[in-house]
């Protein structure tokens, strides 16, 4: 018989989609791969891949349980790969394991998001910065092309689009660098900054204030200005964070006042 939905046992029907674009560039994050050289996936990548997609836009919400069981109905597979689609996810902080009640989806926290976004503010500038000296040609013209995606992402009024455009474009820039170790580090990190970018974009101006921070990066990048790009690279990841940090601290304040309103605030626990 099948368990009543309630707040913690989300709908996980959206798992049997068709697998899209998206869904190929979660594979690429984590596996730690580029545009050309996915394999044939194993059943536990191809799970944790639909369970990531669903955590980074929002499909499941932090704290909700992802039971085992429930996976293996809808999917129609065995719990040996849905274990180990799980450890991946917990490996990328997506999802945490809790004793004696299994695996959650990761709640948002201000630490974490400033910690995220201060490391890949230094990782990603230092990869732009060499991949301006290296592949200047070819890097302004992926900025220019993914710029082009943002922009019509940008006019449909959907944040959650461009977000995807914008992991779309950051995350594909990985055939242009020459340090591969540098790089995997940055797409370790490309799926929580993706859920927090994603708070960003909903803020007022957040849209705009990204699309101008990319044109300057792509003049800065056809100027074959590195220092300039990666200066550039760094003040829109700071942006993205406070965008992203004002929008989460609204999102905490207004769970803490349905909290106390349901008598469910600390004064009562």
């Amino acid at each position: 018989m099948a368990k009543p939905r309630t707040a913690n046992l989300p709908d996980l029907s959206g798992l049997r989609e068709p697998p899209s674009e998206f869904m190929r560039d979660i594979q690429r994050v984590l596996l730690r791969r580029g545009d050309h050289d996915l394999p044939s996936l194993s059943i536990a990548e191809q799970v944790a891949a639909r369970l990531a997609g669903m955590i980074a836009l929002d499909r499941l919400k932090p704290g909700q349980r992802i039971l085992e069981e429930e996976i293996c109905a809808v999917l129609g597979v065995s719990r040996a790969p849905v274990r180990e689609a799980l450890r991946m996810l917990e490996r990328d902080r997506l999802l945490v394991v809790v004793p004696r009640k299994g695996a959650q989806v990761s709640d948002y926290s201000l630490q974490e998001l400033h910690d995220i976004f201060e490391v890949r503010a230094s990782l990603i500038a230092t990869t732009y910065e060499g991949m301006v000296r290296a592949h200047p040609e070819e890097f302004a013209d992926a900025i220019a092309t993914g710029l082009a995606e943002l922009e019509t992402a940008a006019k449909s009024g959907s944040r959650d689009d461009y977000a995807l455009a914008s992991f779309r474009l950051t995350t594909r820039l990985r055939a242009l660098c020459d340090n591969g170790l540098l790089f995997d580090m940055v797409q370790s990190l490309a799926l929580q900054t993706l859920r927090y970018s994603r708070l960003g974009f909903g803020a007022a101006r957040g849209i705009e204030r990204s699309l101008r921070d990319w044109r300057a990066i792509l003049r800065a990048a056809r100027r074959r200005d590195a220092g300039k790009a990666a200066e550039l690279v760094r003040r829109r990841i700071g942006g993205s964070r406070d965008a992203a940090m004002h929008a989460l601290q609204a999102e905490l304040a207004a769970r803490e006042a349905a909290a106390s309103e349901n008598g469910t605030g600390d004064e009562e626990r």
